[in-house]
């Protein structure tokens, strides 16, 4: 819906009320906004203050039908704060300049809020706009629902959510009066009536348009606004749980009152939760924005969405209903089932778990119930039986349709009970080459032959994607694993922090507690949870995107040892078995399914201090083995700070002795490619020493140590023509060593920088 144009909302408007023509529940409803209207505008005094009158002020449904207010309101009826504040947004001057005016009406009305709060009651915002609607007709529409009328003013371009409920209202009317000579009202219904109906029936209009995220909508009954549900196939499956529950939330979103960074927003969300592993807390930013809808991003800024931004303002989980009941399975149908009555904890697992057959433990279950209690939807009886709290009736009172349940041939994705899935490339969204490649940081340049193979490899079986990057140490292996993990996500916005968890490898893994975490013997109702841990419940939780694990120097311990439950689960399809409890520890359930969105990179180097891999492991990996790296493709030389003619000199120099290397396998990666430049850099800097003296030092200290092997052809040849291209260059204090090292092998049969 996009009226912004004055030529479209004409045409919207004009469409709109001629479809009213004949519309005889609309007279009726003109009828009786007529009647309301002109009885609080001609009360005396006397009358306004009376139990009766105030009733019907807060009461009456000629204004907006039902469906809306569930606030009791008794208490207000005989408030004389309240009734004072009232009466003066009656009889306040209409003759004041517009914004003077809108600016009072915005205090009275939340003068009236206030007052509410004093009372130790929640604001019944719906009621209150269909009081102040009653009392200032001519500067309030029939839209009492927020979420309602912000639609239709964004729809106008005249407002946002930060924006006051009356100052909302007027804009919305400013808009429409600028057009107004063009707009025809039928039958000769008073203009001010269809004035300030009309923005309910272009809300009624848009709702044909209305896409999944849109959670109310125009109802049949004029004036009417209900909740828009989902379908169950199309909703959230499923709730994060966080520590701290609806405090946590709101301190979060505290932070993002004006705006910030995603990075400085993660920052935050540890300081809050400091447990949290890295990518928990990605998990936590994209549910604050899709499970609970009061974050947005916009490129690498996260904001308030105005369901957020009243929500912080009242800390009240109410400015939160129509999302919740909308758009998150499960949640209509438990407070639908505790309508009934109450019933036990353990029925209404088992009822949630029909909801979502994948629901299989009652993980995710306990976890939405958490959640009602946090908000007070629910709460226990002294017999343990789960019963809805008044807030929850009043929540439960919204549902207007029967909430319903996945089918058993629908696989579950967002909850850690979930079957594993045959996820394809394609049901994930997978980038082509070219589009991974330009994702991937401008200052890495990895060929697009190299990305297509790791790609390839990854995606090679439906549900084992595991590859072992294997070759020259400093090539980047570990930096094209991070970098194909981000560029997979395909979103500017996340692809700097989320789905990719690089675990450093420990010498000593033999089991893999170190991975899986443990029940805590000392106190075995809690789990010693581990970051790699949260990273897995957070793939299982999610399936419908990629989540790689970057095991770094994967063979430092037995890769079958520490990583034995994952190769068996990714082998059979069946589960990770993670304690043997009967039931969950701590909220950690005792198997998980193998997440079929899991990618697993490991990087091996292999020298002495480094395990080979077993057939177990190689039988489950593709293994990619790159050992030539092109030095003049370096992007470290353009940031180098070193002349043209002392670049071409080092890369002259650098090029020949991987070459010398390179049959031996002792050449270098790009690591030593940088640590070299960064030492004449740097020795220049110093002006002590010359540039031939500086590359000298740095052959010497960082590509001569790792010179060593058994007496060989290859061995002989790669140190005699690295003495001939150090003699020509004149580099004596690399010469004196590669001549040492020529020398042992003669004489001892092996050769080593060290002895």
């Amino acid at each position: 819906m996009n009226l912004a144009n004055d030529a479209d909302l004409i045409a919207a408007s004009n469409q709109a009320l001629a479809s009213r023509q004949d519309d005889s529940s609309y007279r009726g409803w003109t009828e009786r906004l007529s009647t309301h209207i002109g009885k609080v505008q001609d009360a005396t005094q006397e009358e306004f203050w009376t139990e009766a009158f105030q009733r019907e002020l807060w009461e009456s449904e000629a204004i907006s039908a039902t469906g809306q207010g569930f606030v009791p309101t008794a208490q207000f009826w005989t408030d004389e704060t309240i009734i004072d504040t009232f009466w003066n947004a009656r009889i306040l001057d209409a003759d004041r300049e517009d914004q003077v005016f809108a600016d009072e009406l915005q205090r009275l009305w939340d003068s009236a809020a206030d007052r509410v709060r004093q009372l130790g009651s929640r604001v019944p915002r719906l009621k209150l706009v269909r009081a102040f609607a009653a009392l200032q007709p001519r500067h309030f529409t029939s839209l009492a629902d927020f979420s309602a009328l912000l639609r239709v003013a964004k729809a106008l371009d005249v407002g946002k959510a930060r924006d006051g409920m009356a100052v909302l209202h007027q804009r919305i009317l400013d808009r429409l009066d600028a057009v107004w000579p063009e707009i025809q009202v039928p039958f000769e219904e008073p203009p001010e009536l269809a004035r300030m109906k009309l923005p309910w029936l272009l809300l009624k209009s848009g709702d044909r348009q209305a896409g999944d995220g849109m959670t109310v909508e125009a109802g049949d009954t004029p004036g009417q606004i209900q909740l828009r549900p989902l379908p169950a196939s199309r909703r959230r499956r499923g709730m994060l749980a966080m520590a701290g529950g609806v405090g946590s939330i709101l301190a979060m979103l505290q932070f993002v009152k004006d705006g910030c960074t995603r990075e400085d927003f993660r920052e935050h969300v540890r300081s809050v939760n400091p447990k949290l592993a890295p990518s928990s807390v990605n998990t936590h930013i994209n549910a604050l924005i899709a499970e609970w809808g009061v974050l947005a991003a916009e490129g690498d800024r996260l904001l308030l969405t105005p369901r957020g931004a009243a929500f912080l303002e009242t800390g009240d989980p109410e400015d939160l209903s129509d999302w919740l009941l909308t758009q998150i399975l499960g949640f209509d149908n438990l407070l639908y089932s505790l309508r009934q009555g109450p019933r036990e904890q353990k029925t209404v697992i088992s009822d949630l778990q029909q909801v979502n057959p994948g629901w299989t433990t009652n993980f995710a279950p306990t976890a939405l119930i958490s959640w009602f209690r946090a908000m007070q939807l629910v709460d226990f009886t002294v017999d343990k039986k789960l019963v809805l709290t008044s807030r929850g009736e009043e929540w439960a009172s919204r549902i207007h349709w029967e909430p319903e349940q996945l089918a058993k041939t629908i696989t579950a994705v967002n909850a850690l009970s979930a079957p594993t899935l045959d996820v394809t490339p394609a049901s994930l969204g997978r980038p082509n080459i070219d589009q991974l490649r330009a994702n991937f940081p401008k200052n890495l340049v990895f060929s697009r032959t190299l990305v297509a193979q790791l790609d390839a490899a990854l995606w090679s079986n439906d549900r084992r994607h595991f590859v072992v990057l294997t070759g020259l140490s400093g090539a980047g292996k570990t930096q094209l694993a991070c970098s194909y993990a981000k560029a997979l996500w395909n979103e500017a916005s996340l692809s700097k922090s989320g789905g990719v968890y690089v675990l450093p490898v420990q010498p000593g893994w033999h089991d893999p507690s170190a991975l899986l975490g443990y029940v805590n013997p000392l106190s075995t109702d809690r789990y010693v949870r581990t970051g790699f841990l949260n990273f897995l419940l957070d793939a299982v939780r999610d399936q419908e995107r990629p989540y790689t694990v970057v095991l770094d120097e994967m063979n430092l311990s037995h890769p079958e040892q520490y990583f034995a439950p994952l190769l068996s689960a990714m082998e059979t399809g069946g589960h990770i078995e993670l304690h043997a409890q009967d039931d969950d520890v701590d909220e950690i359930p005792p198997s998980i399914p193998y997440p079929a969105n899991l990618l697993i990179i490991g990087t091996v180097n292999m020298d002495e201090t480094t395990h080979g891999l077993s057939d177990k492991v190689l039988d489950r990996a593709a293994v990619i083995e790159f050992w030539e790296i092109d030095i003049d493709s370096y992007p470290g030389w353009a940031t180098g700070e070193l002349d043209v003619e002392h670049v071409a000199q080092l890369k002259s120099l650098l090029k020949k002795l991987g070459t010398a290397l390179s049959p031996a396998r002792l050449h270098f990666g790009w690591r030593t490619v940088g640590d070299v430049i960064g030492y004449v850099r740097a020795a220049l800097t110093g002006g002590a020493i010359e540039f031939r003296e500086a590359v000298d030092q740095a052959v010497y200290s960082k590509i001569l140590p790792k010179l060593r092997g058994e007496d060989s052809d290859r061995l002989r040849k790669a140190l005699t023509d690295i003495a001939d291209l150090l003699r020509e260059a004149e580099y004596v204090v690399s010469l004196r060593k590669v001549a040492q090292l020529s020398d042992d092998l003669t004489r001892l049969g092996s050769a080593r920088f060290w002895r």
